[in-house]
């Protein structure tokens, strides 16, 4: 009875570790058929379908505040940034670059 009982347990916990990631990327506009003024902000949470936005490239257009947002939704769910990538700029190494956002950059959240 208590090798079935760990046996459960465990199983419980090991699907739990495996379905707690949450997916942010920065893509460019044709993902999904934003204007040329805006990139493509997907996010792909545990459930699995991938979830589209526009939001504006330039941080004059607000783009920094709308990914602030969407971010700061992610992380009242419970959810910890663990990892940071900043994609295919060039010589960028953060976020910002020239005043727009980095397209590729990519954040990893989990629940710890």
């Amino acid at each position: 009875m208590k090798k079935l009982i760990f046996l459960f347990t465990f199983a419980f916990i090991g699907g739990q570790a495996f379905s707690q990631i949450y997916l942010v990327t920065i893509a460019n506009a044709g993902i999904n058929s934003c204007t040329n003024a805006e990139l493509t902000l997907t996010k792909v949470p545990p459930s699995g379908p991938q979830i589209h936005t526009c939001i504006s490239s330039t941080i004059s257009g607000g783009g920094l505040e709308q990914l602030n947002q969407e971010l700061n939704s992610i992380v009242s769910q419970g959810y910890k940034l663990i990892e940071t990538s900043y994609g295919n700029s060039g010589s960028s190494q953060g976020l910002i670059e020239e005043w727009y956002l980095n397209q590729g950059t990519t954040f990893i959240f989990a629940i710890p």
